[in-house]
């Protein structure tokens, strides 16, 4: 593995947009997102290399520093070598990647509207929409919906956190407010810039997720729908994480 100092972290004071206004804020506790979904971001000191090891490397430093931690108000883990961090891809600039999702009016109709089923529950989410049953259900009939390259897209996993929300999110009858939402999270957390050699826009940050089981002290209880994702930006030398334990009813 490619040699790192261990950086410090100092947090920033950032207005993110998906919170701004008063409407935001009520869809977040509709969803039952709020007040637990934590969005920081913060300084790191020292050059930070583009590299795959260098910025694994980064993002284990992330998870254990004192700072971070006392942010996100969980412990430091003992042995952070062994959470298990996934590289995700981030190449997605605009919303036509959730098209899919209109097909055959099977999940979202041409209308809008996200077609309801029956109560299920898994983990401790109960849906009663297709959309969140899709999200949810390993074995759901709409799960090929999306191929393992965009599930692998850190957009897909905003989608999936906002949808999903917590263990008492109240759900949406249009895909709209979801769509809004995860387009201004996702707006929030990865950063852009001109290509030199194309001239167009691209993603110049990169995402990672940290797998939700077997991450304790990261989250009081063990839960497929707990969510943690660093999004590094070498040039500014930013990491903004995105955090949200899941909750349970009961």
């Amino acid at each position: 593995m490619a040699e790192i100092s261990v950086p410090a972290f100092t947090p920033l004071a950032c207005d993110f947009g998906f919170q701004k206004t008063t409407k935001a804020k009520d869809l977040l506790q509709k969803w039952n997102l709020s007040p637990d979904l934590k969005v920081i971001k913060f300084r790191i000191e020292g050059h930070m290399r583009r590299d795959p090891e260098s910025l694994l490397a980064t993002c284990k430093a992330v998870v254990s520093d004192p700072t971070v931690c006392a942010s996100l108000g969980v412990a430091i883990p003992d042995t952070p070598d062994e959470i298990k961090i996934d590289s995700l891809s981030s190449t997605v600039l605009n919303m036509n990647f959730f098209d899919v999702l209109m097909q055959d009016d099977e999940v979202v109709t041409s209308t809008d509207m996200v077609r309801a089923c029956m109560d299920e529950t898994f983990d401790g989410v109960t849906i009663q929409d297709k959309l969140r049953e899709m999200l949810v259900n390993p074995d759901s009939e709409n799960g090929g919906i999306f191929t393992e390259a965009q599930k692998n897209e850190f957009i897909y996993h905003m989608l999936k956190l906002v949808v999903v929300g917590g263990s008492m999110c109240q759900s949406e009858e249009k895909f709209f407010e979801w769509k809004e939402m995860t387009k201004a999270l996702y707006k929030d957390t990865v950063s852009v810039m001109k290509s030199a050699k194309t001239g167009k826009v691209e993603i110049c940050s990169s995402a990672f997720h940290i797998d939700p089981w077997g991450s304790s002290p990261l989250f009081k209880k063990n839960n497929s729908h707990n969510k943690y994702y660093i999004s590094l930006d070498p040039a500014a030398g930013t990491a903004t994480i995105v955090y949200k334990p899941f909750v349970p009813f009961w």
